[in-house]
């Protein structure tokens, strides 16, 4: 069985607490009916599943859809909750002298912990409620991946290693970056190569004993970039699908409207960047968020 895990947060500062000062409310009715549709789009899958949403802000509608299992997140508790819950504080990234309470990326990552934690499936697929699949059930053949050619995981996109986590990791680094070192001024500053990138969650399968002994993290800049650093780590392999849309090292051409990456050479998944981070879900007039829509209606 699949586990396919899904963070969901609609902000409204009325009842959300952990999210920083400079955000405004977003559209909660177009959050939801867009991530229903993400949801819908899952369903393609002809396997044993389930579906987990994470619900992050604590205001998803109490609507039957088959698979589906809301779990309430971590966002919407006060300080007080959150330090009393252990799931919370035994997280590997968890320190409260260093906490920062309004860091999306981390809560993003403790949805998906959270998920993880009460996953029943075999396999884990983390994702983005604002991506829709091609074909869905090219699962199957990366699942049977992982065991031929012996994949810790399958990931897409390879995302670029910030100046900061090159400097705290740069042994690990170096034994797989046989070139000179060479940075770029780009987003505060990032490692200047093609040979090594990040996983992120915008489609991330694996095993689920892959989170034995690894928490989806945040410590590297962004979510679950620590999946590879602990395959980098201890020798393991792993596949990211491209295009390297969000690696500036990489000349892929600039999509006019999502992003779409690719297995065996076949459409695979696309996703609205900025879906969430920019409020695209939100607004269902803004040109890319209506081509996405358009897209995904075609595939549900």
């Amino acid at each position: 069985m699949i586990s396919f895990i899904i963070p969901f947060c609609s902000i409204d500062k009325k009842y959300n607490i952990n999210i920083p000062d400079s955000w405004h409310n977003n559209n909660w009715y177009s959050m939801v009916t867009m991530t229903i549709k993400v949801i819908r789009n899952i369903e393609k899958y002809n396997g044993d599943y389930e579906i987990i949403l994470v619900d992050n802000s604590n205001n998803w509608p109490q609507i039957g859809i088959p698979n589906l299992r809301v779990v309430k997140g971590y966002q919407h508790l006060t300080k007080m909750e959150l330090l009393n819950e252990p799931h919370f504080t035994s997280h590997q990234d968890f320190d409260e002298d260093t906490i920062d309470w309004v860091n999306d990326t981390m809560w993003a990552s403790y949805g998906y912990h959270k998920g993880v934690k009460e996953a029943k499936g075999d396999y884990i697929v983390l994702q983005h409620n604002d991506v829709f699949y091609h074909d869905i059930n090219k699962i199957n053949d990366m699942i049977e991946d992982l065991d031929t050619d012996g994949l810790e995981y399958i990931s897409v996109d390879n995302k670029k290693i910030s100046l900061l986590t090159y400097i705290i990791n740069k042994e690990l680094f170096d034994k797989y970056i046989d070139e000179e070192k060479i940075f770029s001024p780009h987003f505060g500053g990032i490692l200047k190569t093609r040979k090594l990138g990040l996983s992120d969650a915008y489609f991330f399968l694996s095993k689920k004993e892959f989170f034995d002994d690894y928490d989806v993290d945040w410590r590297y800049g962004d979510s679950n970039h620590g999946a590879t650093m602990k395959c980098l780590q201890k020798g393991l392999k792993y596949l990211h699908l491209g295009p390297f849309y969000d690696n500036p090292n990489f000349d892929s051409m600039e999509p006019e409207h999502y992003n779409t990456y690719y297995y065996d050479s076949i459409e695979f998944i696309s996703h609205l960047k900025g879906g969430f981070s920019e409020s695209k879900l939100s607004d269902v007039e803004e040109p890319n968020t209506k081509h996405f829509l358009d897209a995904i209606n075609d595939r549900i």
